[in-house]
């Protein structure tokens, strides 16, 4: 699935996408980052290029951010630390975990570690369908489906 599909899909299930923002302009390591309170992913495409990730990376890596998110995980993660810490010898290089254990709040880092993870092994149907499937189950009305669902399924 090409990103502008994931891009498009996401918006229906009620996250928008902007290029550029804050973190682009302050930080020249920032990639990308996920506003849950605006339901919001901004990327940083300049940066993207010029690192070593492609957009679609930092884009999937985003967007499961508010997978989580939309399941209640927020920055946690899904996974239990005896699933992650094999997942992220064998998947992670080490100067990147030192990285996030470095600049991430304690609580976050889990989230982060899995995000990263998912972003190189889960396809962009699958975050879509992450996504659209958060959609269904959130218990806010935001983005289309969301207001489909509050329609249908009234609290």
């Amino acid at each position: 699935m090409p990103l502008f599909v994931l891009v498009f899909l996401a918006s229906l299930a009620g996250v928008s996408t902007v290029t550029g923002g804050e973190g682009c302009e302050a930080k020249a390591h920032y990639l990308g980052s996920f506003d849950p309170d605006h339901q919001q992913v901004s990327l940083c495409a300049e940066h993207a290029m010029q690192g070593q990730r492609s957009l679609g990376e930092v884009a999937r890596h985003e967007f499961f951010h508010a997978i989580q998110h939309r399941f209640g995980f927020g920055g946690k993660g899904f996974l239990p630390d005896a699933l992650l810490t094999p997942l992220v010898r064998h998947g992670m290089d080490n100067r990147e975990v030192m990285a996030v254990l470095s600049f991430y709040p304690e609580e976050e880092v889990n989230g982060e570690l899995e995000a990263r993870l998912a972003s190189r092994i889960i396809p962009n149907s699958l975050i879509a369908g992450g996504l659209i499937s958060g959609a269904l189950i959130d218990n806010n009305t935001r983005g289309p489906i969301g207001k489909i669902r509050a329609f249908f399924l009234p609290r």
